[in-house]
């Protein structure tokens, strides 16, 4: 994987669609709600587009390659517009680049994370289409602004509280675990945040989505501390909210120490040892692409 999205050219061959139902990255910041109120919108926006029974990795990847756009570059909210115009096939392109962009920073998360983005290598035209009208509206509701604001994106767990919002539709008894609410998490951690030195180890034998590294990460930052400084190690059995969890360690910035595994910790297998053997593997991967480019000449 590699590759990455660019600001110049990305409407180069497609039929100009009519940008003008987006506002303006000054404007769209201007009316944003508070984060819950913003995140909540984005979620109604998502639940009423995509039909109930559907595959939920479609809605719930389109989302997080959104929001994690500024990541990629944060002066993404700008350029948005080039974005908006785009064909569904060119936009489906700009999409995979930018998992292909974040997999040579991150390779481990973005492959831990591939439920989200697989479906991107061969979308149906139809697929397509859903995704660009989905875009327009994630768009509308600030999804870039909120991907690149850490007082929002830390504010809750937009992923995981999508997640849960789909499967109430009808797999939740399949997929599993509920959301913790935000103020339960944010007054938990802080009791057990407030002395931590940079390399310590926080971790989560269930951690579904990431609601408590969601919470830790905010205090830490609240507090003029870099999440990225430390070791973040969870277990969660179910491989979509392994793969969401993935997708949240990179849009809360945890940094190059982050350690997921697909296992049941609670009935005692930590699959801790596995989940490294799959970091080394995803690294040397990425090494060797940077060492030798496919587009490099022998």
């Amino acid at each position: 994987m590699s590759g990455a999205p660019k600001r110049s050219g990305l409407s180069e061959g497609t039929r100009p669609r009519d940008p003008t139902w987006l506002p303006s990255a000054h404007a769209r910041r201007a009316f944003l709600p508070e984060p819950q109120d913003q995140a909540q919108r984005l979620i109604s926006s998502v639940t009423a587009l995509w039909p109930s029974g559907s595959s939920l990795e479609v809605p719930l990847g389109t989302t997080a390659t959104l929001a994690l756009l500024p990541l990629a570059d944060p002066a993404s909210p700008e350029f948005g517009h080039d974005v908006a115009v785009l064909e569904p096939s060119d936009l489906m392109v700009v999409l995979r680049h930018l998992w292909g962009h974040l997999w040579l920073g991150r390779p481990y998360l973005v492959e831990r994370a591939q439920l989200l983005w697989r479906w991107l290598a061969d979308p149906s035209p139809q697929t397509a289409e859903a995704v660009t009208e989905l875009t327009h509206h994630l768009f509308r509701g600030g999804i870039l602004e909120f991907g690149a604001d850490p007082r929002r994106y830390l504010a809750t767990d937009l992923l995981g509280r999508l997640m849960q919002q789909l499967n109430s539709r009808g797999e939740k008894s399949r997929r599993g675990a509920f959301h913790t609410p935000d103020v339960v998490t944010d007054h938990m951690v802080e009791y057990f945040t407030d002395d931590l030195a940079p390399g310590t180890v926080l971790g989560e034998p269930a951690a579904g989505s990431g609601a408590i590294w969601r919470a830790q990460a905010r205090l830490l930052h609240d507090t003029s501390r870099d999440p990225a400084v430390y070791r973040w190690i969870a277990a969660e059995v179910d491989p979509l909210a392994a793969a969401v969890l993935g997708a949240n360690a990179l849009l809360w910035r945890l940094g190059p120490d982050v350690l997921i595994a697909c296992a049941d910790a609670l009935a005692g297998d930590s699959g801790l040892a596995q989940a490294q053997r799959e970091r080394d593997s995803a690294t040397a991967r990425r090494d060797e692409v940077r060492r030798n480019p496919p587009n490099s000449i022998a």
